[in-house]
Formats: structure tokens, sequence, C-alpha cells
């Protein structure tokens, strides 16, 4: 069956979340989504709260929806990296040791928000990683991702073939909500089948503007549209932010 999902999503587990994860479910089903990932800010956990990720995922994911638990690691200011299917704390100071131990617990690993870092990434990191977020919806834009991403991406593949693009909501609240999906096929809807066909690189990107394979190849028309109309997108963006700073 085809589905689709969101992923890097917080709860109220996360200072900044908004929702449960049971209101979360109830929210993107009603938007026609089938399986939400999540990605709660790992110093805002206890073992407390690492339990309640686990359980809530569990009681919140049926044979029509489900929800995968995850935790966004601040390895360091400008990296951070999302364990999807991970539910222990890392307390590593080396990305590298942390994406060898997503991986170990049979996660997968996620740089989030690149542009954090510039669209820049060591060749270490890289190679020891799963995938990049070629878009975040909160760093990057609601509607396209940034016209520096798909360049940025394609470099870091050069330097890891198996590395994946992935795309995020990065959802803290409903006013960031954009028609943002991650589709794929599987054959039933379950954390540990999307977790496994998200790992194969089984998915495509899909928004009302944009298309892109799990390889980073874009569709020709996202593909222009980034290239064009992006960068005006972005300078709207800090206009707004400018403004609203000057009037706050």
């Amino acid at each position: 069956m085809r589905i689709k999902g969101a992923v890097h999503v917080h709860s109220t587990l996360s200072r900044d979340g908004t929702m449960t994860i049971a209101e979360l479910a109830r929210y993107f089903k009603e938007k026609g989504y089938q399986f939400l990932a999540m990605g709660e800010h790992a110093e805002d956990l206890n073992e407390a709260k690492v339990q309640a990720l686990r359980r809530e995922s569990a009681i919140n994911s049926n044979q029509q929806f489900c929800v995968i638990p995850g935790i966004e690691f601040a390895v360091s200011r400008q990296i951070h990296m999302v364990g999807l299917g991970i539910v222990s704390l890392i307390p590593l100071e080396n990305p590298v040791l942390v994406a060898e131990r997503i991986r170990e617990q049979g996660g997968m690993s996620i740089l989030a928000h690149p542009k954090k870092l510039g669209w820049e990434c060591p060749a270490e990191l890289l190679q020891a990683i799963d995938a990049v977020e070629i878009w975040n919806i909160g760093y990057d834009g609601k509607y396209l991702p940034s016209q520096k991403a798909l360049p940025a991406f394609n470099r870091m593949h050069q330097i890891n073939p198996k590395l994946l693009a992935m795309a995020s909501h990065d959802f803290h609240r409903t006013a960031s909500f954009y028609g943002l999906a991650i589709e794929m096929e599987v054959a039933s809807v379950s954390p540990e089948a999307v977790l496994q066909e998200l790992k194969r690189g089984a998915f495509r990107t899909r928004s009302p503007l944009f298309d892109c394979e799990s390889n980073g190849r874009a569709s020709f028309t996202g593909a222009v549209l980034v290239k064009h109309i992006s960068s005006q997108l972005e300078r709207i963006r800090r206009a707004r932010s400018g403004q609203a700073r000057r009037t706050a």
C-alpha cells in the first residue's frame, strides 16, 4: 500500500513541542498521513520521558497509522542528529560515534538542518550517517528547499554514495505545517516496516511544489523552482523576520 508520513516531529516531551504524541497522531491522521517519525530533544529527556516516548509511540500505533519513536541529539552547537527508531539516550560528544551507536541500535541517523553548518559537513561524519535533511521546513522555509540544498547534497553524495536525501517538518506547532510528505510502498503500516523502508531508501519526498527521490535527484519542475524561486522566498522570509523584530 502507498503511505505518506512526516519526519522529525516534536511533542510536549520536548521543551518546545505544543502537542502530545496522541494529539499529533490525531492531527496528522486528519491531514491524510499514515506515519510519524519523532525527533524529541535529547537534552529534554530523562529515563522516565524516554519510556514515555516508547510507550506513547506504541499506544498510538495500529494497522492504519504508526508512530516511530526517535531522538534528536545535539552533539554540538551546530551538529544535530536525529536517530529514528531510537529509544535510549546516547551521552557521547563525538558525532561519528553517535551515528555508529544509532546504527548499532537498529536506528537511522539523519543530519538535521545542515543549514546551521553552512551546508558543509566533515567527510568522516558523512560516511557514518544514513541521511541528510535536504529540506527542513523550520530552517529552510515552508514551500521549497534552499537553493543551496541540492548542490550541497550532491557534493555530500560524492563522498558517501549511500547517503539518503531526507526532508522533514521539524514540527513543533500547527502553524508550521505544510503539505510535505515522505511517501513509500509498504506491506503493512508498522514502525518496523516503515523504518525498514526508510533505511533502504525506498521512499521519495513530495510536496505541492517539489518532488525528489531518496538519492537527491529532484524532478525537473522541482529543480527549476528551487533554482529560481527559493532565493526570492528566502529574501521575503528574512524581510518579514526583520520587520517582526523591529515591531516586537
